[in-house]
């Protein structure tokens, strides 16, 4: 066993603002059923007025807490695995310590791989556990925000919240292989352009806000990702003396229905070990795995030595993946 690490605490925060894609139709002039017809998302959840992301991380946490049986001065170190930031400066870890309010100053930081930034951290924390013994993961995307709405298929496919993990050392279980690639040919295929030195409201000439949304060249990126992830969760599986037969259950990143409905056409998975909540949660960026985690471990019977094949792609492009056995 490469790197223990157990989970003994996971918690998941949704807004209270219901959206369902009904609402998006008639919101934007459009004949009933067209939302859930393009994306396969029956409803998502978008932060409103009423409240704010650090709401979603507190609860989030709270119940990562509660579910641990600890207190947050039982925290040796913080995490914040969000894709994007709630400001600039400073950094979300420290925000994130600030929320939480420590009676000591623990040590924070972030890890950014957008969409694969919860696996990563996930990854790392197994590795600290020689100056850590408990290390809380946050992520918290508001993908809302940055959501263009005259391309449906884009925006219509995304939600937000937060998720929180507590991982310590374990006996048994762990890490049993991890694998990150990057395919930076995919660059352009998912971008945000704002908010950096590129293009900043000093050096661009058009209306700097259609800098803040989200774009995605949806048709290359599947293409790319089609062509490389099969291969990718072969070759890592393999270089343990895995295969998939071996997965008792499959947590996949929540891109999208199509994507989800490809990988498992694709690599002939059972769907009763794959975890698909997309239907009622969308893409929820860096909280779309633990979302999906958090389901698993809270309905599903989990044993004791079964393995867990959590596994996305992420803008840049990068691939993960993780097999995490229970301790």
């Amino acid at each position: 066993m490469s790197n223990p690490i157990n989970i003994i605490g996971i918690g998941k925060s949704l807004p209270n603002n219901e959206v369902t894609s009904l609402s998006i139709d008639k919101k934007l002039g459009l004949a009933s059923g067209t939302v859930y017809q393009l994306t396969g998302l029956q409803k998502r959840y978008f932060l409103d007025d009423k409240s704010n992301s650090l709401d979603l991380v507190f609860n989030a946490v709270a119940e990562a807490l509660r579910h641990a049986k600890l207190c947050i001065d039982d925290i040796d170190c913080i995490i914040n695995s969000s894709a994007t930031m709630e400001q600039a400066i400073p950094y979300n870890g420290a925000s994130t310590h600030r929320l939480l309010n420590p009676s000591r100053p623990i040590p924070s930081f972030d890890i950014n791989m957008t969409c694969l930034s919860t696996l990563r951290a996930f990854d790392i924390a197994s590795n600290l556990f020689s100056n850590y013994n408990n290390i809380l993961i946050v992520s918290c995307d508001i993908a809302s925000v940055g959501l263009d709405w005259n391309n449906i298929r884009t925006a219509g496919i995304f939600g937000d919240g937060a998720c929180a993990m507590i991982v310590t050392s374990s006996n048994s279980g762990g890490i049993i292989v991890s694998n990150f690639e990057t395919h930076s040919k995919g660059y352009e295929y998912c971008m945000i352009k704002g908010g950096g030195s590129k293009y900043n409201p000093n050096n661009y000439k058009g209306d700097y806000k259609d800098m803040s949304y989200f774009e995605m060249n949806g048709k290359n990126l599947y293409k790319l990702s089609s062509k490389i992830l099969p291969s990718f969760i072969d070759k890592t599986l393999k270089s343990k003396g895995l295969k998939l037969d071996d997965i008792d259950w499959i947590v996949p990143h929540q891109a999208s229905q199509s994507s989800l409905n490809h990988i498992v056409k694709m690599l002939n998975i059972d769907k009763e070990k794959f975890i698909d909540i997309f239907k009622t949660h969308g893409n929820q960026v860096s909280s779309s795995i633990p979302s999906a985690l958090h389901t698993l471990m809270h309905t599903k019977e989990l044993i004791s030595g079964q393995k867990v094949m959590l596994v996305g792609t992420s803008a840049g492009v990068g691939l993960g993946l993780v097999v995490w056995e229970i301790p």
